[in-house]
């Protein structure tokens, strides 16, 4: 991997279609196909017209090999801004080469560029391989808190039985 070249990007509207192409991989090694509910056009209006979130991608040679994906949150404590990495992804070929620390690092720098103070993201359980490499790269796990969400449908229930 030293040997080759190696780029990481910003992407931009005209990589919908490879953004997609990756996120429907990761769905897929993640074992969660039936989430994978956006559609290109989706993507589009959030990550280039709201801007709610940075993407960057990794390439090999110029082959499409990972991305990884970002956003702000607030620490209320803290009163002090980090960001969530939502996903970072390395394709199969890729892994255990070096390739995923290298990116990152250039998430890490990219975020400390823009003036954040910390990274925060979780992991799925069974992601043996993930969990050792965050714990090979000095990542703390967090104790005493579990991720909650509500899906859209949820939301709306809640709105439409409570008085606010």
């Amino acid at each position: 991997m030293n040997q080759q070249k190696i780029k990481f990007r910003k992407a931009e509207k005209k990589d919908i279609p490879l953004i997609f192409t990756l996120i429907n991989e990761m769905a897929l090694y993640e074992k969660r196909p039936q989430d994978m509910t956006g559609t290109p056009k989706e993507l589009e209006y959030w990550l280039f017209e709201r801007k709610i979130a940075s993407f960057y991608i990794a390439e090999v040679e110029e082959e499409l090999a990972g991305y990884a994906l970002y956003y702000p949150v607030f620490g209320s404590f803290s009163a002090a801004g980090r960001v969530h990495l939502e996903d970072i992804y390395i394709r199969e070929k890729f892994r255990k080469k070096g390739l995923g620390k290298r990116f990152f690092a250039f998430i890490a720098a990219q975020i400390l560029k823009e003036g954040f103070s910390g990274m925060e993201w979780s992991c799925l359980d069974w992601n043996d391989s993930a969990l050792g490499f965050y714990d090979h790269i000095g990542a703390h796990r967090e104790k005493g808190r579990e991720y909650l969400f509500m899906a859209k449908d949820e939301l709306i229930s809640l709105t439409d039985k409570s008085e606010y």
